[in-house]
């Protein structure tokens, strides 16, 4: 899809729609369900055949919906420039502290990491944008070097499996509100490049191998025109490994992040075009299979619409292995990390975990982590919801 500007309902985890009946009506059936999926306590030890996976969403930082939707040059250097100090005032140094802290607590085996930003930026290049050539080098903030620093604090120690990225764009920052400073308005270039991103915890015996990825077809991923004079698309993707827990059986591990600025009203959407390309990648792994990540869907869904992909996964023949106890998603006021949110905005679900071979993974128990501050910062706009798992 392509147009001027993005869906008025773009974005779910970040839209606050008047459906007080839909929420009562989720809430009665997640009630209703919640039998079926009670956590499971288990004993401390670990067997050989367990693992322990986490999915986070550690947030970009920023909104980027301003900039996408800017109408003209003046504007889109101004979003870009508020883009830029959103970056600084959510903190992702601080964040990952509190983010280290999850890991340390329930100390996942693998982890699946969206929106792990590389923020870069270089001198006022217009023609970056233009021929959407990325030429900036210098690292103003690399989530994942930074959220390893803090966890490699603790005893349980991570390192990167896979990293891939997706969405890669730069653009030039009006950073003082005053287009008649700096080079045509701007004082710098600032680049976004998202990546997705697997780690898994060092001296355990965990081995991995058979390294995948992808991103999604270019027909399958959204378009905006900016400020009526570039197409920009937003590049998104899935990353796998084969995995081994100590003397446990091979499976696989895949993690992944659907559109989020998506016309729900479009059947079907893109993300749910998107989960039908990552069920059809899925099919051709070996073994069992944990697939989790940002779907950015559940069922029923916040509004109608937002279920199209997590049906698309289950007709498939994905099975949810996730918890919606308690829910996950999301801070309303994600661009104030700090002074905003509330533990009720965690109203909905889309951060999943699932498995095409439930006679072969078995839940364990569940937790949600990340519903509160620490180190005076929401950890994410995200909560994290970790899983332990028993492979037949």
């Amino acid at each position: 899809m392509s147009g001027a500007g993005i869906p008025p309902l773009a974005d779910p985890p970040r839209c606050r729609a008047a459906v007080g009946t839909l929420r009562l009506m989720r809430s009665f059936l997640i009630a209703a369900t919640a039998g079926a999926i009670a956590m499971t306590g288990v004993g401390t030890a670990q067997a050989a055949d367990d693992v322990t996976v986490m999915t986070r969403n550690i947030f970009l930082g920023a909104d980027l919906g301003p900039a996408l939707r800017a109408t003209s040059g003046g504007e889109f250097l101004g979003a870009v420039g508020e883009i830029v100090r959103q970056v600084e005032a959510t903190n992702f140094r601080k964040r990952a502290k509190g983010l280290a802290e999850e890991i340390q607590q329930r100390k996942p085996d693998l982890i699946g990491l969206q929106e792990a930003a590389l923020w870069r930026k270089g001198k006022v290049d217009l023609n970056a944008v233009y021929s959407q050539q990325p030429t900036a080098t210098k690292v103003v903030q690399d989530f994942v070097k930074i959220l390893l620093k803090e966890v490699n604090k603790g005893k349980a120690k991570y390192e990167v499996v896979k990293i891939q990225n997706e969405f890669d764009f730069e653009a030039p920052a009006d950073l003082d509100n005053n287009l008649t400073t700096g080079t045509s308005g701007a004082e710098a270039n600032y680049r976004l490049t998202m990546r997705d991103a697997i780690l898994k915890r060092k001296g355990v015996g965990i081995k991995t191998k058979d390294l995948r990825g992808k991103q999604y077809t270019k027909k399958n991923s959204f378009t905006a025109k900016v400020a009526n004079f570039v197409t920009v698309t937003s590049r998104r993707g899935w990353l796998s490994t084969r995995v081994k827990v100590k003397d446990g059986r091979w499976f696989t591990f895949a993690n992944t992040h659907l559109e989020a600025f998506d016309d729900r009203t479009v059947v079907p959407s893109i993300r749910a075009r998107q989960a039908k390309e990552f069920a059809k990648a899925m099919a051709k792994v070996k073994g069992p299979l944990i697939a989790l990540g940002d779907f950015n869907s559940d069922s029923p869904g916040l509004v109608p619409g937002d279920e199209q992909a997590f049906e698309a996964l289950t007709k498939a023949g994905f099975k949810d292995i996730g918890t919606t106890t308690p829910l996950s998603c999301c801070i309303a006021d994600s661009y104030d990390l700090k002074n905003g949110g509330s533990i009720a905005d965690f109203d909905h679900r889309v951060d999943q975990i699932f498995t095409t071979t439930p006679k072969k993974v078995t839940r364990l128990k569940t937790w949600v982590v990340g519903r509160e501050q620490s180190f005076g910062y929401w950890h994410s706009d995200h909560a994290g919801v970790v899983g332990k798992y028993a492979l037949k």
